[in-house]
């Protein structure tokens, strides 16, 4: 490259200086010559590069890099050596070998991202440890109303909602939780916002569907023999896995006599309801 800008310097030292145009033109034309063999030589260089690479990242060497580090479980500089392959020797990766590694190296790293999205729940847990949110932990009372070892688990305030039947559309409504266990749910509704639950006179039927923070819906069966919906043991356990979720909670509840009565309400964050539970359960 300097003798190519030595030639154009001389050319123009000539040219300023009056040179005849024949050495001028001969100067230019060497000048041409000179830059085909330095884009010849580069070429050269190049070819003999991709050689050195192609030796230095050869299709056995980087294979046996690639089982190493797999059995190291560095699935990073596996993964890393997978590209290499793939770059250079690219008709390796039909090969059942790799193929092998590369689902092993697959299943690990799958492995390592589900461990530590478990531990990074696990650190906002106990970050939270004594976070219930909207959730509280009370317990009953016998008949001097003194605190029994009987808990339960409700909701700070009421969760609102509304209610329809044949005298009233989308009335106010307030829901109360009482969770015993993950066996045992119970829900207390109350028209109109009011302070009485619903009650029963003998046993009502209601059908309750309900969705969790992920778009899953069920459909369970609820009694009223009280003053509030009993889920049963199998219903609860849904409802449960629900809260347990945390997010938004759906429900709607249809009484099954008298379709035209129908509740809505939902959760609109059921989180740390996993802690109240850990806390009514002692652990």
């Amino acid at each position: 490259m300097n003798k190519i800008l030595t030639t154009i310097v001389i050319a123009l030292i000539y040219v300023s200086c009056g040179i005849p145009k024949t050495d001028y033109d001969n100067l230019i034309a060497e000048n041409v010559s000179l830059k085909k063999e330095v884009e010849r030589v580069t070429k050269e260089l190049e070819g003999v590069y991709i050689e050195l690479d192609q030796y230095k990242f050869g299709s056995d060497k980087t294979i046996a890099l690639i089982k190493q580090y797999n059995s190291e479980n560095n699935l990073i500089l596996a993964r890393d050596n997978i590209k290499t392959l793939a770059k250079y020797h690219p008709e390796d990766l039909e090969k059942q070998e790799v193929k092998n590694l590369i689902s092993q190296i697959e299943r690990k790293e799958r492995e390592e991202s589900l461990r530590i999205a478990a531990e990074q729940m696990e650190r906002r847990r106990l970050a939270n440890i004594s976070n219930t949110g909207i959730w509280r932990v009370g317990h009953y009372v016998d008949s001097f109303g003194e605190p029994t070892k009987e808990g339960y688990i409700t909701t700070k305030e009421y969760i609102k909602g509304t209610f329809s039947n044949t005298a009233t559309q989308n009335s106010d409504l307030n829901v109360n939780f009482l969770i015993t266990d993950s066996n045992d749910v119970d829900v207390q509704l109350y028209e109109y916002a009011g302070r009485n639950p619903v009650k029963a006179y003998s046993v009502d039927d209601y059908t309750v569907q309900i969705q969790d923070k992920d778009g899953n819906r069920n459909t369970l069966k609820a009694t009223n023999g009280s003053d509030r919906l009993s889920f049963g043991r199998e219903g609860s356990r849904i409802v449960h896995n629900a809260l347990m979720k945390g997010g938004n909670v759906k429900f709607y509840i249809i009484e099954d006599n008298t379709p035209t009565t129908k509740y809505r309400f939902e959760i609109s964050n059921a989180d740390w309801y996993e802690n109240a539970y850990r806390i009514l359960k002692g652990q």
